[in-house]
């Protein structure tokens, strides 16, 4: 899996390939460093990420809960697949979804 960040009160986080067991931990750490920083909302830009593992869900909910208080979770060109596992284990509940078009 390939991501970047681009650091800023909405941060964006573009994934690319599987946020699975292998590739989960480099973004979690990466993650990490933007804890305690001014940040209101994390834009995971989705359209090349083709699939997601119990291990990219953890880095998910780790954001959601550990980078900054109150912030909002955004996840953007999500494909069906990706989606169905995000909506089977709950995320879809805080976590607000958007199209690019």
């Amino acid at each position: 899996m390939e991501f970047s960040i681009k650091e800023g009160k909405e941060t964006y986080v573009t994934l690319a390939g599987k946020l699975d067991f292998a590739r989960a931990p480099k973004l979690m750490d990466a993650l990490a460093e933007l804890k305690g920083k001014d940040i209101s909302t994390i834009v995971f830009e989705c359209a090349e990420l083709t699939y997601i593992s119990s291990s990219g869900i953890r880095v998910i909910i780790f954001a959601q809960q550990k980078i900054a208080s109150g912030m909002t979770i955004v996840m953007v060109d999500v494909n069906e697949e990706v989606m169905e596992v995000l909506d089977i284990c709950g995320l879809a509940d805080f976590i607000e979804f958007k199209t690019s078009s």
